[in-house]
């Protein structure tokens, strides 16, 4: 029965530990909306984001670690952005490419104030997988992100940046990196992406650290004792 006991208070010791100054993330996640997509340029080897009359081009459809977001529009501006030479990797099946420049910008809108920020975009790729399937993605940084409204999440992303953002899209039928650079252009596919923030981890300070400590282990010996 001892050792029960003092197990168990070691697992509260242990979880008091693992949980001190954990915070939470966050990610958004969106979809174009109808009428808008990734648009690439053929051999001028850049790609951009089409926007829809309303002057967005997609929409917040469902959150993890918040709900206050869903639903607000967003855009990705800046472009035409030009990516650089295509490696080749796995016989072709991965095709990727640098993202030379320039700099966008993101903006989510609340509807009265608009969420800013800098987006510098990474790299893009596509992967060949079967029957011509080709998936395709964008890694994309954002920083400096500037918000004044009252949505909380949005508040949340500006208070925990940076953020990073990855974009998802697929061709029908399937087009490579190679193919997409290629031609005149005007290659257009539907889009789907996240934003999330960085779970951050917090160390205690040093009093709090040893308070938790010599608490922890003081009731352990008194659990010994009894």
């Amino acid at each position: 029965m001892k050792k029960i006991k003092v197990v168990t208070v070691g697992l509260a010791v242990l979880a008091l530990f693992t949980g001190l100054g954990r915070g939470q993330g966050l990610t958004l996640n969106f979809g174009n909306n109808e009428g808008t997509a990734i648009e690439f340029g053929g051999n001028a080897d850049t790609f951009q984001f089409t926007t829809a009359q309303n002057g967005y081009q997609w929409n917040i459809t469902s959150e993890s670690g918040g709900s206050s977001a869903v639903g607000l529009l967003g855009s990705i501006t800046g472009g035409p952005f030009v990516y650089g030479p295509i490696t080749y990797t796995f016989g072709g099946s991965v095709q990727s490419a640098t993202v030379l420049g320039p700099l966008g910008e993101l903006v989510i809108s609340d509807g009265t104030a608009q969420l800013t920020g800098t987006v510098n975009l990474i790299d893009i790729t596509t992967l060949f997988q079967s029957v011509g399937v080709i998936n395709a993605s964008v890694s994309i940084n954002v920083s400096g992100i500037t918000y004044t409204g009252t949505n909380p999440d949005l508040r949340y992303l500006a208070a925990n940046q940076p953020a990073s953002l990855d974009l998802g899209f697929t061709f029908n039928p399937g087009l490579s990196l190679s193919q997409l650079s290629s031609g005149a252009g005007g290659y257009d596919a539907p889009y789907s992406g996240s934003i999330s923030t960085i779970p951050t981890v917090t160390v205690p300070e040093p009093a709090g650290m040893m308070l938790a400590i010599f608490g922890g282990l003081s009731i352990l010996w008194f659990s010994r004792r009894k």
